[in-house]
């Protein structure tokens, strides 16, 4: 679930929909399309995934730049104000491929809804300087838990929450930070979809040829990437269970269904 003031929200995606990469609404204001591998490729995969990091990102993703820049403690600090710092930097140049659009870079104005106790960012237009300003776009807590929920789903993200239980801890956690992205600046970028795709060809189930992938939505291929993990996995077990090299007794009875849920 998506965790929203100190409560866990869960948001139902319908996975058939996402299948065949229809878009999904998430409020008035924000409609999120699913790209396809090629659109991707057009795009360009290493600012596709960047953008998207960014957008998706929690504040112990960034422990060192939210202390080093903002003086913040990623532990004192929600997903949410997060994102409208990062909104500032978030071009419609940067997101259209999935928002269109939406500029986000334009939502500057947070206010808290005492009805709901929820926080929101507003997108404000003034005409002149007599006139009181005008909201022409908002997005709460709940729409941007929503919006990255069904992000991470699309692409197959986990996030992964850390806590400093003190000043000691935190102060390591940092520098270990600094430390991670100091090495990275060396690194050149390595393609995540190419490795994957370039197996997926070779894998004798997979029934597409190259030039039929820049159709293929980014959560149908994903989709095929784990199916056939499973299949293989599901296949070699039985294998096993027929040649008499396995013990059945000890394997959970689901790990034989190749055709069981991915997630």
């Amino acid at each position: 679930g998506s965790y929203i003031m100190g409560k866990q929200t869960e948001f139902q995606y319908d996975e058939l929909q996402m299948f065949f990469g229809d878009d999904y609404k998430v409020s008035d204001y924000i409609t999120i399309h699913q790209p396809t591998v090629g659109e991707i490729m057009e795009f360009g995969e290493r600012r596709y995934y960047s953008m998207l990091t960014q957008l998706c990102a929690i504040p112990s993703d960034m422990k060192s730049t939210l202390w080093d820049v903002l003086e913040v403690d990623w532990n004192k600090m929600s997903d949410f104000e997060l994102f409208a710092f990062n909104c500032h930097s978030l071009r419609p140049q940067d997101t259209s491929i999935i928002l269109g659009d939406l500029d986000l870079s334009t939502y500057t104005h947070s206010v808290k809804d005492k009805e709901n106790d929820e926080f929101a960012l507003l997108q404000c237009s003034q005409v002149d300087e007599n006139s009181p300003p005008e909201i022409t776009g908002i997005i709460t807590e709940s729409d941007y838990y929503n919006m990255v929920g069904y992000l991470r789903k699309l692409h197959g993200f986990t996030i992964k929450r850390e806590k400093a239980r003190n000043r000691i801890t935190r102060d390591v956690m940092i520098e270990e930070d600094r430390q991670k992205i100091e090495l990275s600046k060396n690194k050149s970028y390595v393609s995540q979809l190419k490795n994957l795709i370039s197996a997926m060809l070779t894998y004798p189930g997979f029934k597409y040829k190259k030039s039929e992938l820049r159709e293929c939505g980014i959560y149908e291929f994903m989709d095929a990437v784990q199916r056939s993990q499973i299949y293989v996995s599901t296949d070699a077990l039985l294998h096993g269970m027929y040649s008499g090299m396995i013990d059945t007794k000890k394997i959970n009875k689901k790990q034989f269904n190749w055709m069981r849920d991915v997630s």
